[in-house]
């Protein structure tokens, strides 16, 4: 279980979240929401690790182990994956060898580079992407469709336990929505959880929720359970 315990968090001066406490059981899956600069990325990236996010007090759980003061790469290596909100760009490092060194890394293995592209290689086949996309650069030049695509590869390859999942609408028309949306519910898996972080109700349709939490201005102010998500949408969060 992914646990977070009382926690506060700043950036400099500016407090973004207060006291927050929440709980991800492994095989269920999970919805927090609310409108633009409520935060709720700034819990993502406080999960994974980001040194920019400052924990004042609180921690994070992880099978009652605290992860708080581990790396990213530490966290990831232990299940967790963040699909970022705005993916980005890294030029110069190609994109074979990116997801090379993070496979390496969670298997604690060194592939070569013959024994990674028989594992790569079927990966984007059968998410139609094209293998000339492995010589390029990461993510630069790729449309949004295209980037989020290449999260869906690294969830099948990597076999994550908790997948967050921050607005993964962004950058996406709706058509490209939908096939990502798909893709991403193809990896619903009894033994993962999926995180949603969204202000917009879509990818609810593809992935089946059992609890969702409102993040309102850094504070969980409504809890839900997946009984309740239609009439959230229609009738109390359009009215806010």
């Amino acid at each position: 279980m992914l646990k977070i315990k009382n926690l506060s968090v700043n950036i400099e001066e500016k407090k973004l979240l207060d006291k927050i406490s929440l709980e991800f059981e492994l095989g269920k899956n999970y919805c927090i929401l609310w409108k633009n600069w409520s935060w709720k990325s700034s819990l993502a990236m406080t999960i994974m690790g980001n040194s920019k996010y400052n924990i004042k007090s609180g921690d994070i759980l992880l099978d009652n182990k605290s992860i708080k003061n581990l790396s990213p790469n530490e966290r990831a290596n232990l299940w967790i994956f963040l699909a970022f909100q705005h993916i980005p760009e890294i030029p110069g490092l190609k994109l074979f060898e990116f997801l090379r060194t993070i496979y390496n890394s969670k298997t604690n293995q060194e592939y070569s580079f013959l024994q990674f592209k028989k594992i790569i290689e079927p990966i984007f086949q059968k998410l139609h992407l094209d293998r000339d996309f492995l010589r390029r650069d990461l993510n630069v030049w790729f449309s949004g469709w295209e980037r989020r695509k290449l999260e869906v590869a690294q969830i099948k390859l990597l076999q994550p336990k908790y997948i967050i999942l921050d607005e993964i609408d962004s950058w996406l028309d709706v058509d490209a929505f939908k096939t990502v949306a798909k893709l991403v519910s193809e990896q619903n898996k009894s033994w993962n959880t999926f995180i949603i972080i969204t202000h917009i109700f879509n990818i609810l349709d593809y992935i089946p929720i059992d609890k969702v939490f409102v993040l309102n201005n850094g504070i969980i102010t409504k809890e839900w359970d997946q009984n309740l998500t239609k009439e959230i949408k229609e009738k109390w969060f359009n009215k806010n």
